[in-house]
């Protein structure tokens, strides 16, 4: 058995000890320094003020997210209008159409097939260059716009036809996805016009696909293109965000940073879901084998 022979710990002593060196130091330079010290070695918190939104932001916010009603304020004429303008921003058709590559523009009023087609452009498919036919209306479908649009992608063996109007019949729907699912050498694609003002009587108007027709037999058809509308929105109203933003660097907009990363995570995970899908769903109806 070892014994401990170290005495033990004078707790009484040790105090005193500390006190004794406590007092020794001159507190008022050490432990309390003088406010002018204080300042230098102490770093001032800065004040957390929101920054000023500039006059009218809140009026331009609104402008941006507004629908423009009557295309017509905008394009009085159809074709000495819109279709220049259109023209001149094949970009737009590009992008609402998913193009995989740039619109050239051939020419505006083009003579086809005993027709005037409003837009003829061009575009690289594959390995060679290939026909576009726009036709645009800027009122409701008629069927002299569709038959000319179908005789002249016919004419010119076009791999697109677009049919631009402010707003589509249900037939013209149905017959625009009858010609899409079974036409195998031409896309036909109709685009909605959609815009939203900007500031005074300028306006940025947009391309997106329309309302799908009424389908009883098929309510998750409905659906999906709901979900389709909704997702372009999302899109169109964060670009328009975007602009606002570069438009005011100096406002606040952190009022708006949990919903934005809330629309980019759904977005994220849509894209997930979407690519799965395409895998499992076929691009082409498989045949079934008749016995």
């Amino acid at each position: 058995m070892t014994t401990d022979t170290s005495p033990a710990l004078d707790w009484t002593m040790l105090g005193q000890s500390f006190a004794a060196a406590h007092a020794e130091l001159d507190s008022s330079d050490y432990l309390l320094p003088d406010e002018a010290e204080a300042e230098q070695t102490t770093p001032v918190e800065p004040a957390v003020v929101d920054a000023i939104e500039p006059d009218g932001t809140d009026e331009r916010r609104a402008q941006w997210l507004r629908t423009v009603e009557n295309i017509r304020t905008y394009f009085g004429h159809e074709a000495a209008d819109f279709t220049p303008w259109l023209a001149r921003r094949l970009g737009i058709v590009q992008r609402a159409a998913w193009f995989e590559n740039p619109l050239t523009l051939v020419g505006t009023e083009q003579k086809v097939a005993g027709y005037r087609i409003d837009i003829l452009a061009k575009t690289q498919v594959g390995d060679r260059e290939r026909f576009v036919v726009i036709e645009n209306q800027l009122e409701r479908t008629d069927a002299d716009h569709l038959g000319r649009l179908i005789t002249c992608a016919a004419e010119v063996e076009a791999s697109h036809a677009v049919w631009i109007s402010t707003e589509f019949r249900d037939d013209h729907l149905k017959v625009m996805e009858a010609l899409q699912q079974h036409h195998r050498d031409c896309s036909f694609i109709p685009l909605i016009i959609n815009g939203a003002l900007t500031e005074g009587d300028r306006a940025v108007f947009d391309l997106t696909p329309p309302p799908t027709y009424p389908s009883p037999e098929d309510h998750l058809r409905e659906k999906l293109h709901l979900a389709l509308r909704q997702a372009r929105e999302v899109h169109l109203t964060l670009k328009r965000l975007e602009g606002l933003i570069s438009a005011n660097p100096e406002a606040d907009f952190t009022r708006y940073r949990r919903l934005i990363t809330e629309a980019g995570l759904w977005s994220y995970y849509a894209d997930g879901v979407a690519d799965r899908l395409l895998e499992t769903i076929p691009e082409e109806r498989r045949k079934q084998q008749v016995s």
